[in-house]
């Protein structure tokens, strides 16, 4: 049954109780406030709210879906779907779906003869055929439709089954499908993420085998207006008063991401022109009541698309199109090629979300929910990353720091039957600060170069955070263990204070650095201090991973100020402390190495007695000097350097033993040194 929601007041009501359904999420209900009394919402509140009134719909849908969801079975582990073609009659009157699923595959397995299928036990399967032969299958039970072929079918071979059903999806528990207005208007919609696709359709439900090809044929009542993934192929009249509108997507796309919207929209062409080829559609269905708005809110999608094209590579489904769809859910939801967006809500930070998992969620998929972080993660950042592209540095950093998060939890989802996979603190907030930090610690040229590789290794694909940090180590030459396990896997972050004490001499500025969280290890982390003086500004970055470290930094002129981590980088909270000095010690040499074995980087420690000249190089076993670290005047005191495994001539020097040798003070201290690779 329809219920039309006439005004602004019921519009907010209704999302309202939404999230007030939804479990305890701290940046997902908190943050929404009860509007002004006019009921009407600031336009930038909403912008700055938007992803995370998404991520509170898909955690209520969750925690309605995941519990009861089968997974795989070892009926789907031998075939790999190419190809859907779904046939569906909708009939409004009795909130009916009368559909034929064909679902093309071939067999992976060394044999098969049977196959697994999701589909909702809320349907009635009719008949079911194989190669065009009526076969056994059962009736759907715990969402799952067992299908016996018409023989066995060998390795490499492709088979067909056909799967007449009908019901009503909308009574399915994942809320997947729904039956609703918008305006006095009939509006129909779907919205799958993560496991809603089996209540309406037949399928392999299953990030990991993304179909090559889907196909839909989509028949409604006049004047309703069919909105789907890819291109509108045909228009046809099958009797009069209904039409029958065909979609056809040739690009990989996992099952969460076909959808249907269905209203009597208006329709708002644009043409985005990439670097390279044709011009490309960007359509946009809107309810008509609001068609200026949406004409004017999503201009600008040109120019993120523009823009994230010229970041992340083109629009990866550019021979198709890209566009919005109005549906009556908050936030909105990346449906591949066609993002469904609630109608009267246009925020520059939801549109650069959604549009963003065009290239992280839709062309690359986490390959389960174990992964979602991939997904969210990424968009969340990428609302900053539009911010930095359309307002500059500063306006990054505040979106960024918008999205702190400094509470508990791991970002990877370690129980996907729990609603915690859309947590907005974790799965959005803090995922998002992940790839920021992954672009401070392999820095601007490393970072984009492994989000090219990312892409080539993955796209039309599916990914772990392995794979992801598998593919970012190749591409920078970097040991990224310790980043993801601290920032993925861990949790928390690492509280800092900071202390500084200019030298005798006023030319070296000594910085005591430590760690003092309590509940989580010591982090393994690069960090800036900035140092102003009445001459210079200059920004040092260290690399810290013990829970007290000293520095020695070279100062031109009196200090002005010292500032740890000045333009945000690091997840972090920090202190500010005194220091008179540094701490006396006895000897002169080198103290260790962290970490060790390293590759590419180790921090080398030593001790000076005295102030004075000194020297650290690095030689080979054949005793070839292959690198000097250090020739300088260092005042008394703890000192620290980097070597980061290139030689004198800037290349890296292979892998094996090395020996750190400390000249200072008429003392000559050895260090060996492991570099793997």
């Amino acid at each position: 049954m329809s219920v039309t929601f006439r005004c602004l007041f019921c519009r907010l009501l209704l999302i309202f109780l939404a999230l007030a359904a939804l479990p305890a999420l701290a940046l997902e209900t908190a943050p929404i406030a009860q509007p002004a009394p006019s009921l009407i919402w600031d336009a930038a509140y909403l912008d700055q709210q938007g992803s995370l009134l998404e991520a509170g719909i898909k955690a209520r849908l969750a925690d309605k879906t995941l519990k009861a969801d089968p997974g795989a079975t070892a009926g789907m582990d031998d075939y790999d779907v190419t190809w859907y073609d779904l046939v569906m009659d909708i009939d409004t009157l009795l909130n009916e779906v009368i559909g034929t699923t064909t679902i093309r595959a071939v067999v992976t397995g060394s044999s098969l003869n049977e196959i697994d299928l999701h589909l909702a036990a809320i349907h009635t399967v009719t008949e079911v055929r194989s190669a065009g032969l009526v076969t056994v299958s059962s009736q759907p039970s715990s969402e799952l439709l067992t299908v016996t072929l018409d023989r066995t079918y060998l390795q490499g071979e492709v088979f067909e089954v056909e799967v007449d059903y009908h019901g009503d999806p909308s009574t399915g528990a994942r809320n997947a499908y729904g039956w609703s207005s918008a305006e006095g208007d009939e509006m129909i919609w779907t919205l799958s993420e993560p496991y809603g696709a089996r209540d309406w359709w037949p399928c392999k439900d299953l990030n990991t085998d993304k179909a090559d090809s889907i196909d839909l044929h989509i028949t409604v009542p006049d004047p309703l207006i069919v909105a789907s993934n890819g291109l509108l192929t045909g228009q046809t009249v099958p009797v009069a008063g209904r039409t029958t509108y065909h979609w056809s997507t040739r690009y990989p796309t996992p099952t969460y991401l076909v959808s249907l919207a269905i209203h009597p929209y208006q329709i708002i062409n644009d043409i985005y022109v990439p670097a390279v080829g044709d011009p490309m559609q960007v359509v946009h269905y809107s309810v008509p009541a609001y068609g200026s708005d949406a004409t004017a809110g999503y201009a600008v999608t040109i120019d993120m698309i523009t823009a994230f094209a010229a970041a992340f590579g083109e629009y990866p489904f550019v021979k198709e199109k890209y566009g919005h769809a109005h549906f009556p859910w908050g936030g909105g939801m990346e449906h591949q090629t066609c993002t469904s967006m609630l109608y009267w809500y246009y925020g520059e930070h939801i549109i650069a979300h959604e549009l963003a998992h065009q290239w992280w969620g839709d062309m690359i998929t986490c390959a389960d929910f174990h992964h979602i972080w991939l997904n969210e993660g990424f968009a969340r950042w990428c609302e900053a990353y539009w911010e930095e592209a359309s307002n500059g540095q500063q306006a990054y950093r505040n979106a960024m720091n918008s999205h702190k998060y400094l509470g508990s939890g791991t970002v990877y989802v370690e129980d996907t039957e729990h609603d915690n996979i859309f947590d907005g603190n974790l799965t959005y907030d803090k995922a998002s600060w992940v790839v920021h930090m992954l672009r401070f610690v392999l820095g601007e040229q490393d970072f984009f170069d492994g989000l090219a590789a990312y892409r080539a290794a993955f796209e039309m694909g599916s990914a772990t955070t392995e794979e992801f940090q598998a593919v970012l180590e190749t591409s920078s030459g970097r040991d990224l263990s310790a980043f993801f396990q601290q920032w993925i896997y861990g949790e928390l972050y690492p509280t800092y204070a900071l202390g500084w004490a200019v030298s005798p001499s006023g030319t070296q500025l000594n910085l005591s650095l430590r760690q003092t969280q309590l509940s989580v290890p010591i982090f393994d982390m690069p960090i800036e201090v900035r140092v102003v003086t009445d001459l210079e500004t200059v920004t040092h970055r260290l690399d810290n991973s013990q829970a007290h470290q000293w520095y020695s930094l070279p100062v031109n002129g009196t200090i002005q100020s010292v500032e740890l981590d000045p333009d945000d980088w690091v997840l972090c909270t920090k202190t500010y402390e005194g220091v008179s000095g540094v701490p006396a010690v006895s000897s002169t040499g080198i103290v260790g190495n962290t970490p060790n074995p390293f590759n590419p980087r180790t921090t080398i420690a030593f001790n000076l007695a005295a102030e004075g000249q000194v020297n650290l190089e690095i030689f080979d076993l054949a005793g070839r000097r292959v690198r000097t670290l250090m020739s300088e005047v260092l005042p008394q005191g703890p000192g620290s350097t980097v070597w980061d495994g290139t030689g004198n001539n800037g290349r890296p020097v292979a892998a094996g033993i090395y020996f750190a040798r400390l000249r200072a003070d008429g003392v000559e201290s050895l260090h060996k040194l492991s570099l793997v690779k």
